[in-house]
């Protein structure tokens, strides 16, 4: 079991929603428990540790694919990921 706690956003949940994409986004809460730096980082590392990612969630034939911003907190204790911002994704993780 982790010790990362990771959630949702109020304005990322409203996102999802509206791309049919709740239940996507909820496997990849949890995917990010687990494995909390997924995808590209953007922006350099702050001292403090925190740093801004970047992942994306495949289409499906009920959703498409999507691009997922997030932030990782390291510290203080425990360890935690904000989902921010879900957007239609180009394809292309930069």
């Amino acid at each position: 079991m982790s010790d990362v706690i990771a959630v949702v956003t109020v304005r990322a949940t409203q996102l999802a929603k509206g791309l049919g994409a709740e239940q996507a986004l909820e496997e990849l809460r949890r995917e990010l428990e687990l494995a909390p730096r997924l995808g590209v980082l953007l922006g350099p590392r702050r001292p403090d540790g925190l740093e801004v990612r970047k992942t994306r969630i495949e289409a499906t034939n009920d959703v498409p694919g999507l691009a997922v911003a997030y932030v990782y907190t390291p510290s203080p204790p425990p360890p935690t990921v904000a989902i921010t911002s879900v957007t239609p994704d180009d394809g292309v993780l930069k």
